[in-house]
């Protein structure tokens, strides 16, 4: 079990066993009271003559009456205690339990009840408790329980004494539940600043300035404020508190405007990662200042995201014409010095036809290259024409695995292919697809670990929620020969190996390639790299 929740667990079990040690406490207190108040009536009216005093009577056990009052005044007063040490106990942990999402204190819903209905709720219960101690404190006037009172008052008897018991037991339990419920319902809303969201007048009004605060119409707003401020002030009695909610609100907004102000050249002296503070209410509606401190700093995020990617940018010409010019010099270096050594020694000599073969591979190389980067530069700008039709995906797999299969043999890699699809047919471009294939498989030829496994699966998903339809997936994963210390999305960039020595015949354009073909066919190419392990994730619309 999660630590956070088994602590969480624990918090609540120990809030509702002081919670009802409270009410137990509580109830104590009030029986305590009603009895000493009852023994103090009986004090006075010792012996009185019932023509004299309503409640009259005489103690017929002294020494019991004494045990009784202080018994019922020491433990009134240590029940008192007890019960004042776990109020503030339990203040405090109110709260303090299960969050929302947003890390906000969890409401429940007598929580969300208004917090008038609360407390009107609470002072029903307070008046049915006042009116069950009443009753306690006639009872005892009886002298039917104590047995230290002989009481010469005539009592009218509705109901039987076990009935009577029963009530006042069953009506404190209640009450003072209610009661206690209400008042940490209130608390917790206090301190979840919801007290006023919560109530009927608060939310009237909160409704109101939220309309005022959250319109755009600032020229109104100002007139109705100045307005509504003149014509309040013109009474002596409304004066003090026109001046006491400017001294509380015209200071807040200059803090907020002097905020905007420093923000503002922040931005301007290239600080484009200052943020202005932006404050909301628990509904997240902005006033004025806010909303314009939020739009400057959307501003600034996106001048800082595009002098990122203007940055990245560079970057990538950089590395792509250093990439280039490197790729190309290669294996012209190597054609222009075999011509040198067979002019030297002539085409008989006898290491002219290796001379010839190493030329006429170069020469085959550099034409692959500026072929890939012909087909790169028509991928990344769709000048490809794309003919979308009904294909088999595990059809095409199989084929595009026949044709590498010498290739795949020589490194010692076995494949392994797994089909979870009952049907794997898609929508795409046969010839596309088929590039897509060729490349990942040949840079599994060129950059997997040998004589290891690659794991081919084919699996369909369910709707996606963006599209709501259907795709089939398919995952290439092996593991890399060569470290890969570089991240995903560099990998996907032309002329970007995970040999970074670039002693492979790679040519860093096959991932690049096999993305940009995959977009044109409104297909999903990702790839991901756990340590050694590199796996490629192609997603096609399924039929």
């Amino acid at each position: 079990m999660d630590t956070r929740l088994k602590n969480s667990n624990v918090r609540t079990t120990l809030y509702v066993i002081l919670m009802i040690v409270e009410i137990a406490a509580v109830i104590w207190v009030l029986f305590a009271g009603s009895i000493f108040a009852a023994l103090n009536t009986m004090s006075w009216a010792n012996g009185a003559d019932p023509g004299v005093t309503y409640n009259s009577g005489i103690i017929t056990d002294m020494a019991g009456f004494m045990r009784v009052q202080n018994f019922s005044g020491i433990g009134g007063i240590a029940g008192l205690i007890i019960a004042g040490v776990l109020f503030i106990w339990l203040a405090f942990m109110t709260g303090k339990g299960k969050k929302d999402e947003d890390g906000k204190i969890h409401l429940t819903w007598f929580d969300r009840i208004w917090s008038e209905v609360q407390i009107i709720i609470g002072i029903f219960a307070g008046i049915w408790a006042a009116s069950v101690l009443d009753l306690l404190y006639y009872i005892w006037l009886r002298g039917r329980y104590l047995r230290i009172w002989e009481s010469t008052t005539e009592y009218a008897d509705y109901m039987t004494n076990e009935l009577e018991m029963t009530y006042c037991i069953t009506g404190l339990v209640v009450s003072c539940t209610i009661i206690i419920i209400c008042i940490f319902s209130i608390i917790k809303k206090i301190k979840a600043g919801q007290f006023w969201e919560k109530s009927l007048l608060g939310g009237a009004i909160l409704a109101v300035y939220r309309s005022i605060k959250g319109s755009d119409k600032t020229l109104l707003k100002v007139l109705v404020i100045f307005m509504a401020a003149a014509i309040l002030a013109a009474t002596w009695i409304l004066l003090p508190v026109i001046l006491v909610l400017i001294l509380i609100f015209v200071p807040k907004e200059v803090k907020k405007f002097n905020a905007i102000k420093r923000g503002v050249e922040e931005v301007k002296n290239g600080n484009l990662a200052y943020k202005i503070p932006v404050e909301e209410d628990a509904r997240g509606v902005r006033g004025e200042f806010d909303r314009m401190a939020a739009d400057i700093n959307e501003i600034s995020k996106a001048s800082s995201v595009a002098v990122q990617n203007e940055i990245k940018n560079q970057r990538m010409k950089t590395d792509l014409i250093s990439n280039v010019s490197h790729d190309l010099k290669t294996p012209l270096t190597s054609m222009i010095s075999y011509i040198d050594l067979l002019k030297k020694e002539g085409l008989d000599s006898p290491n002219a036809p290796e001379y010839l073969d190493i030329i006429d591979q170069k020469t085959q190389r550099l034409k692959d290259l500026t072929e890939n980067l012909f087909e790169a530069a028509k991928a990344s700008s769709g000048a490809i024409p794309v003919n979308m039709e009904n294909i088999d995906l595990a059809s095409l797999l199989s084929q595009s695995l026949a044709e590498t299969e010498e290739r795949l043999a020589e490194k010692g890699l076995d494949i392994q292919v797994r089909n979870e699809c009952e049907d794997c047919r898609i929508m795409a471009d046969g010839q596309l697809m088929w590039r897509v294939l060729e490349n990942l498989l040949g840079n599994v030829s060129k950059y997997a670990l040998e004589n290891s496994r690659v794991y081919i699966n084919m699996r369909e998903t369910d709707a996606l929620k963006t599209t709501g339809k259907k795709m089939i997936i398919l995952e290439m994963k092996n593991i890399s020969k060569a470290p890969l210390n570089i991240s995903a999305e560099e990998l996907m960039e032309r002329f970007k190996r995970g040999d970074e020595s670039r002693t492979t015949e790679g040519s860093g354009l096959g991932l690049a390639i096999a993305k940009d073909l995959t977009r044109l066919m409104n297909g999903i190419f990702e790839i991901t790299v756990d340590g050694d392990l590199f796996k490629a994730i192609v997603m096609m619309e399924k039929v």
